[in-house]
């Protein structure tokens, strides 16, 4: 599993813990998406990665790690990048793996400072 990184600690409070618990409750300790029964590893999984705005389904950690694969490996690469101070052709690439709301602002196109 993915560590929650350091600026979305903050959303998974006690607050969240008691809605995980409360999700279990309603739905029973059934993965959403095998179908599997597991009674003690269910995890919230935000379906679009941004715990701000997203929907969330209660699946096994094997799902959860399926869904979070690509995520993982998008933020792996920023990360290496960034410590062997790779250039990006473009800052989208760059700032794929993070939801809307954390990407920095796009900067006037060329064109028009002209």
């Amino acid at each position: 599993m993915m560590a929650i990184r350091k600026e979305f600690r903050k959303f998974y409070g006690p607050a969240f813990r008691r809605f995980r618990l409360a999700l279990i409750a309603a739905h029973g300790p059934v993965c959403m998406k095998c179908r599997r029964n597991v009674p003690k590893y269910l995890a919230v999984a935000h379906i679009t990665h941004d715990p701000r705005h997203s929907e969330v389904r209660l699946w096994c950690a094997s799902c959860h790690a399926k869904h979070d694969a690509k995520q993982a490996y998008a933020m792996r690469r920023r990360n290496w990048s960034r410590k062997y101070r790779q250039l990006w052709l473009w800052a989208e690439i760059e700032w794929e793996a993070f939801p809307e709301w954390m990407r920095p602002r796009a900067r006037p196109e060329q064109g028009r400072l002209f």
